[in-house]
């Protein structure tokens, strides 16, 4: 009877041992997979998420600079005629230190070509030229860098005469409005002469620059006198034209001053 216990015992283990390995045969497989591609399976890392989030900054950065580049509006003008006026007053005024500065600048160019044009002529020596293109050369620089910094702050201010506005116009004085119109018409033209100066005075300034580097012996005199003849003619032609269109502004008057 012991000997048939001891049989049934050790039928009865192994039999659970071959139930074991089954189940393990069936489990391990499933956890190995698990293991091996379970990462790659599995939701993503913290540092690989930003994508959408990053995009959407972009776009929104790309908004904000968008919006940032839209114009503002344009400035409006004067809605009163008594603002109308200052603001052709103060535009009146604002003009005077630029033009008064250029024709200082340019009495100086405009000398220096009168030598050399008489030169040409024979009508005076080389000697007397010399003596004249001197004096020109005194302040030169002085007087191109006052012409360049009152035309700066000219074009800071801002200033101008708008037109008049109808419905302000037809509520207004008659005299009051042509006053107005004409003070426009003066500063517009002076506008226009100031455009004929900046273009003389960079010449002259250049000019006046060639003349101190030969002084200072970066410059032959062949290379000189080649630089001169091109902003002698250059210069006459440009000078020329602001005359023109300075005295063609002298011709209008502003009575707002």
């Amino acid at each position: 009877m012991d000997l048939d216990r001891e049989h049934s015992t050790i039928s009865v283990a192994r039999d659970l041992i071959l139930v074991l390995a089954c189940v393990v045969a069936l489990v391990l497989p499933f956890v190995l997979t698990r293991q091996i591609f379970g990462d790659s399976a599995g939701p993503r890392a913290p540092d690989d998420k930003p994508a959408a989030s990053q995009l959407g900054d972009t776009t929104l950065g790309a908004t904000a600079v968008t919006t940032s580049a839209v114009p503002s509006a344009t400035r409006p003008g004067p809605t009163s005629l008594a603002g109308l006026t200052e603001t052709c007053r103060l535009a009146n005024l604002r003009q005077q230190a630029p033009l008064s500065a250029a024709e200082v600048s340019l009495a100086q160019f405009e000398k220096h070509i009168d030598a050399m044009n008489l030169l040409v002529a024979g009508k005076i020596s080389l000697a007397v030229a010399t003596t004249f293109w001197d004096e020109t050369r005194v302040g030169a620089t002085q007087n191109v860098a006052a012409f360049r910094h009152a035309d700066k702050e000219l074009s800071a201010s801002g200033a101008r005469c708008p037109a008049v506005d109808p419905t302000i116009a037809d509520a207004a004085p008659y005299g009051q409005v042509v006053a107005i119109k004409s003070c426009a018409s003066a500063i517009a033209q002076r506008a226009v002469a100031l455009a004929r100066a900046r273009s003389a005075v960079g010449t002259w300034e250049h000019h006046v620059h060639d003349m101190e580097m030969l002084r200072m012996g970066h410059l032959t005199p062949a290379q000189a006198t080649a630089a001169w003849r091109k902003n002698w003619k250059t210069g006459e032609n440009q000078i020329q034209a602001y005359d023109k269109a300075a005295a063609k502004a002298k011709k209008i008057h502003c009575s707002l001053d």
